[in-house]
């Protein structure tokens, strides 16, 4: 399958905010920005079995880098005229929020701030919240998980399931199951976080599309046994949810459930 059609922007600012086709990206808990930008490129890959091709400007390193990253998760260097063409028509990314607007309205009384997925929460929950953080920037993988379980299961009684709060501890959460390889339970939160997200935004919404993309991702992470398990589930997720793409996954993942039906 060729590469897809358009170009991810990548913009890094001199104070080292970054933003994903003019959308805050933060990197999750233990990840380096930069590996927090490869890995979503190949999330994105994953999702649209289709190498993406990406450029990167890095106004804090003083850089711009082209890369594709291939559906196999590898990446490589593109020459510079490969993407220029495409570059050139896009517009020039806008300068970085001030502190107090999002890059995104979203409709809620308090917006998604900036430094999410934290910044929501009213205290004493931040506060938590940026606890398990660095608990998990720390390798404690397992702590932070049964602190985000915890924390999770307190915003649900008080709040719900599918608001705002509780879903910026989700994310944290499926973040850290990804980080430890937990990728069914991972899988199962962002099926749940992509339908709440479907239901407040809508299918075409990048919040949308990139937590479909998420579980996309940790589905074909799946060992082979599991992902045949697991089938119905994604596929169901992307009849559900018509992001863009999503007949061309259905097709693949559909292709693939056969496969492995038939060598059982």
């Amino acid at each position: 399958m060729n590469a897809t059609d358009s170009v991810v922007q990548v913009r890094i600012t001199t104070d080292g905010t970054c933003f994903i086709d003019d959308e805050f990206f933060a990197p999750p808990p233990g990840a380096s920005l930069n590996e927090a930008v490869l890995s979503h490129l190949q999330l994105e890959a994953a999702a649209l079995d289709a190498p993406v091709r990406a450029v990167i400007h890095d106004e804090q390193a003083h850089y711009t880098l082209a890369i594709q990253v291939n559906r196999d998760g590898t990446s490589e260097p593109l020459p510079d005229d490969s993407t220029k063409a495409q570059v050139d028509t896009q517009a020039t990314p806008p300068p970085g929020p001030s502190s107090t607007q999002p890059p995104v309205a979203l409709p809620w009384d308090e917006p998604l701030a900036p430094d999410r997925p934290y910044e929501p929460l009213p205290e004493p929950y931040r506060e938590r919240l940026e606890g398990i953080c660095v608990t998990a920037r720390e390798g404690r993988f397992p702590e932070a998980a049964t602190s985000a379980d915890a924390l999770i299961s307190e915003l649900t009684a008080k709040y719900g399931p599918t608001h705002l709060y509780t879903l910026a501890a989700g994310s944290v959460r499926g973040d850290i199951a990804w980080l430890m390889r937990d990728d069914r339970y991972a899988l199962q939160i962002w099926i749940f976080i992509a339908r709440a997200w479907h239901n407040l935004l809508g299918p075409t919404h990048k919040t949308t599309v990139r937590a479909v993309s998420n579980a996309v991702g940790c589905w074909r992470r799946l060992p082979r046994s599991h992902s045949l398990a697991e089938g119905e589930e994604i596929t169901s997720l992307l009849q559900e949810i018509p992001i863009p793409q999503a007949e061309s996954n259905l097709n693949v993942i559909r292709q693939q459930l056969r496969r492995l039906a038939a060598s059982r």
